[in-house]
């Protein structure tokens, strides 16, 4: 914005010089300012968010300077769009770019904003670790469109990776450049999360009796309620490979892998099935939409936490589409 300014600045001195002068007895006509541009909000760019194909927001030559980077599977959401990177060092780095948020639940952005954008929007660093790097565009309505970078051994920094996926999605967004899905009438792209759960199956979760009300992202792909930090649940919708038949079980008739994970400060339990194939991104082979429940509880509770998990299944397995 403040180079905007000294344009407009400029322009406004040439308009005053030029309103005084005559040239050859021909009188100069009278100049005007042009409008500051109009701010750009969220809507205005991607309308129906749900749809966004978040992969018209970056391509793989965008990290060409870091490595070769070609596209991967968005396994956690579908709301962004995953970009693998190939290190120079041997190391490899995932990007993932375009999952939408609001400003209000990141109030501590505000204090982070990293540069100014035109038209209103703006650029900010939610995440301090280099290995774990994450920027979010701000557009004036509130919404948030992050880009985000992670090396596992925590060896790479990240953030210039994620300039430059930034860098990427304000000239797609600044040009009219996004895209939209046009998923099957039977993807899990068109289907809300939080529609699938009821009060019921979130207060049958020792301390979610209080959470009425889940928390989702614009996207429409992810759902979850939080009791704070050792319990939680959600249900999202992502891809990935399809659960071979040797470590899977029955889940309302669906095959589902059932994953616990116990760490020092909580238990985790991820329940998944995969759905039709998804084929939207290229040279993605073999990978299926994914829905997957994720309980949290606290530490040491891995097998409660996939009891929980598997009841929660049981109720959103039949509401999904049929294969």
């Amino acid at each position: 914005m403040a180079v905007l300014s000294r344009v407009i600045a400029l322009v406004a001195v040439g308009v005053l010089a030029a309103c005084t002068s005559r040239v050859g007895g021909v009188p100069v006509a009278d100049g005007t300012v042009p409008p500051a541009a109009e701010e750009l909000t969220a809507e205005s760019v991607f309308d129906d968010f749900t749809m966004v194909n978040p992969c018209s927001l970056t391509e793989p030559s965008v990290f060409e300077n870091f490595g070769s980077a070609g596209f991967g599977a968005p396994e956690s959401t579908l709301d962004y769009c995953t970009i693998i990177v190939k290190l120079a060092t041997g190391a490899q780095a995932t990007v993932n770019v375009g999952q939408f948020g609001e400003l209000e639940a990141t109030p501590e952005l505000e204090g982070k904003r990293v540069r100014d954008v035109e038209r209103g929007l703006w650029v900010g660093q939610h995440s301090d670790d280099p290995s774990f790097c994450t920027q979010l565009l701000v557009f004036p309505d509130g919404v948030t469109m992050e880009v985000r970078a992670y090396e596992s051994a925590g060896e790479v920094d990240t953030c210039p990776i994620v300039e430059a996926g930034v860098d990427y999605a304000i000239e797609v967004v600044l040009n009219d450049g996004v895209s939209h899905r046009s998923p099957a009438t039977n993807s899990l792209v068109s289907v809300d999360p939080c529609s699938l759960i009821d009060d019921k199956d979130v207060t049958a979760i020792p301390g979610l009796r209080g959470v009425r009300e889940p928390a989702d992202y614009p996207g429409k792909h992810s759902c979850y309620w939080d009791g704070g930090k050792t319990v939680g649940m959600a249900v999202t919708f992502g891809a990935g490979p399809k659960p071979r038949d040797d470590n899977a079980e029955s889940v309302a008739g669906r095959p589902t892998v059932v994953i616990p994970v116990e760490v020092e400060a909580r238990s985790y339990c991820s329940v998944r099935t995969a759905h039709i194939p998804f084929t939207e991104v290229n040279g993605v082979e073999d990978y299926f939409e994914v829905a997957r429940v994720f309980v949290r509880l606290p530490p040491g509770q891995s097998a409660a936490a996939c009891t929980a998990a598997r009841a929660l299944a049981e109720a959103v397995w039949p509401k999904l589409p049929r294969m």
